[in-house]
């Protein structure tokens, strides 16, 4: 299985530069040259989002997001030497099925909201349906692309991701949980652990 490379910043405003590319063993780097996976490349994309320009102001992020591979984007290279940041999420996506397009590409917005996931949810095709009948109505024409990270997302906004984070998550997860053991026998059962 693929796995996506993702990172998260949070402290006093920097250059995305310096989060992205300076350092040895950069989520840049790893996208190119992993070393401790089976895949050594992740180039189904990226995506980045920021709040503020490190002033203070700006609660609803900004997203940037190409299908190009990161470590051969001309413009990321360019934009983030400009973007200094308080909090920065980064992802570098290796698709596990869906289809390499922006919509595609993490992290998800809505409104002041920024989502990523490292993964995938085992059965999704078997699922999908499900899973998005139960979005929402007001939130499911905000839905763009087709992975099993987006559904999530909204999924858990529609279970009050916006008032109680934690629980919402929680029972987002339940509920995908739920959902793949009818469907799906024997992919969503919890281990020991």
């Amino acid at each position: 299985m693929a796995m996506c490379r993702w990172m998260a910043y949070l402290g006093e405003p920097i250059l995305a530069h310096d989060l992205l590319f300076r350092p040895q063993h950069s989520i840049i780097d790893q996208s190119l040259h992993a070393q401790l996976t089976g895949f050594t490349t992740n180039g189904d994309g990226f995506g980045i989002g920021w709040y503020g320009n490190g002033d203070g102001n700006g609660a609803t992020p900004v997203v940037f997001k190409s299908t190009h591979p990161a470590w051969n984007d001309e413009n990321l290279r360019e934009v983030a030497t400009v973007i200094r940041t308080p909090l920065l999420f980064a992802h570098v996506r290796a698709s596990s099925g869906t289809p390499v397009q922006r919509s595609n590409c993490h992290p998800f917005r809505y409104g002041q909201w920024l989502w990523m996931h490292n993964g995938s949810l085992a059965g999704f095709h078997e699922v999908k349906h499900d899973l998005l009948t139960a979005v929402d109505a007001s939130l499911f024409p905000d839905i763009t692309g087709s992975t099993d990270t987006e559904t999530l997302f909204f999924l858990a906004l529609t279970f009050g991701l916006t008032d109680d984070p934690p629980a919402a998550v929680a029972r987002a997860v339940g509920f995908v949980e739920d959902v793949g053991r009818r469907r799906v026998p024997g992919t969503h059962d919890r281990g020991d652990d």
